[in-house]
């Protein structure tokens, strides 16, 4: 059994003559023993349809370029050179003649000049699907896994590499970036208090942190790279993620009212947000005009009370009779917090440490120091305690674990949070808006395409990159995979 696949090119009503045989497969007779077209035979199979595809398109594309456009004049032929062009089912070779100028073109000083048509056609000389499928899944693998895998279903042998894939992450990103930044341009006009309502688009919204290694080594070389991520969920949509480089954006406050606007929360509407004690937070939350205020996580305040107590079970101290009645005060305390009462539960916790100061070494305890530490935490952020049993039954959220799902999304399935992987800024920054843009499923071969007009649009000079080599007048950032 034998099958000849063959292509035949039809210009309109006009059918070329001689087809090209572009694969012949092979079968035994009468058997299912080789059952179809292997991984082999279909890759090189895709490859041969695309050389032959994309040099008739070329070829045809050219023979209207051999004449002036203004004067319709004949250009006249310097010489020929090859064009590689990277696609998803390899790399194609073909001719590209460069013309002199017509004469109607020339002025005094330039007689004539060299034009190369397909050049400045194919200025960047790989297809948006290919940069697409590039950064997709290097936002999902590490750049090696990503590389092996495309290679291994798509004919593309030496056409990538794990460094052009690292650079396309950059350039996407630092694309995606400039996006954002051209919608902060333009912030959400402020309104009267008065005229101020709560979002009924957005069911809540939730930010949390993670730190990564950094490997910069032209900063200090022990600090790390905190990355913020964040989750909103709506009540007529699934939920959408944002995450962002601390160090790389001007305004994390603009760049939460970024999210939020484009998520549909209008200029007269706001929204709260749930974290946990940290400071820049806060800051992002006062700085926003979208978002309302800044509700404390209930888990943080939660595991606080639960270390107390089991610090109690511990302490050598106390005996089996007041154990007990400890741990009452201490559970009485949170309830009173999840009630909405924290100063009384503050107030509590001060009664039964005073109470048991009188004891010889209580301060050296792990007791002092837990219950120390929920008084403390209860302090500094008395501002954004809420009565929280009343949101649970109102099914609002309490608690910043969409934040975290959203920080395992972002940060420890992709960018290894636990492992040994190092991050600069940028590339941890660039990662995460690509990683962010797949997830949210907001990513395609058009966004890039779109992404590239926009960018032109402002005047940004984004270097063109090869898909298997490294741009060579940017600094690459990498991340050092173990």
């Amino acid at each position: 059994m034998r099958l000849i696949i063959e292509a035949r090119l039809v210009d309109g009503d006009t059918v070329e003559e001689g087809d090209r045989v572009l694969a012949v497969v092979e079968r035994p007779d009468r058997s299912l023993a080789e059952l179809g077209l292997t991984l082999a035979e279909g890759r090189s199979l895709l490859a041969k349809v695309q050389i032959e595809l994309i040099s008739k398109q070329v070829k045809q594309w050219l023979s209207g370029q051999t004449h002036c456009q203004s004067c319709g004049a004949a250009l006249r032929h310097k010489d020929s050179r090859s064009t590689v062009l990277r696609t998803v089912y390899g790399k194609v070779t073909v001719k590209s003649p460069r013309l002199w100028s017509c004469a109607c073109q020339g002025t005094a000083q330039t007689p004539q000049r060299v034009v190369h048509p397909l050049s400045k056609a194919l200025p960047r000389r790989v297809t948006l699907e290919l940069e697409y499928l590039q950064a997709k899944w290097a936002a999902h693998l590490p750049y090696r896994l990503a590389t092996a895998m495309l290679k291994e279903v798509l004919p593309l042998d030496r056409g990538i590499s794990s460094s052009g894939i690292r650079d396309r992450i950059l350039d996407i990103g630092k694309q995606l970036d400039a996006d954002f930044e051209g919608e902060i341009v333009q912030p959400p006009q402020s309104v009267a208090d008065e005229q101020v309502r709560e979002s009924s688009h957005v069911a809540a919204v939730s930010v949390d942190s993670a730190w990564l290694r950094n490997c910069d080594s032209g900063r200090d070389p022990g600090r790390h790279v905190n990355i913020v991520a964040g989750r909103a969920t709506f009540t007529d949509g699934p939920p959408k993620l944002y995450a962002y480089v601390h160090r790389e954006v001007t305004s994390a406050a603009a760049r939460l009212d970024q999210f939020l606007g484009r998520n549909g929360v209008r200029s007269d509407e706001r929204v709260t947000v749930i974290s946990d004690d940290a400071g820049e937070f806060a800051k992002t939350v006062e700085g926003s005009q979208l978002a309302r205020g800044r509700i404390l996580d209930w888990f943080h305040i939660a595991m606080k009370f639960q270390a107390a107590q089991r610090s109690v079970f511990g302490s050598k101290m106390i005996d089996s009779m007041e154990r007990e009645s400890v741990e009452t005060e201490i559970t009485h305390a949170k309830w009173l917090v999840w009630h909405g009462k924290g100063s009384k539960a503050l107030k509590r916790i001060k009664a039964l440490d005073s109470r048991l100061l009188a004891r010889e070494g209580y301060e050296f305890k792990t007791l002092w120091w837990n219950l120390n530490t929920v008084s403390s935490y209860l302090r500094n952020n008395a501002r954004t305690l809420v009565n929280y049993s009343a949101r649970h039954r109102k099914g609002l959220p309490i608690s910043s674990s969409i934040a975290e799902s959203a920080v395992n999304q972002v940060v420890s399935y992709r960018m290894a949070k636990k492992r040994q992987m190092r991050w600069t800024d940028e590339g941890a920054h660039c990662m995460a808006q690509v990683r962010v843009a797949v997830l949210n499923g907001e990513f395609s071969a058009r966004r890039i395409s779109a992404l590239k007009i926009v960018a032109s649009g402002y005047g940004k000079r984004i270097g063109p990159v090869s898909a298997g080599g490294r741009r060579p007048t940017a600094r690459m950032d990498r991340a050092t995979m173990p």
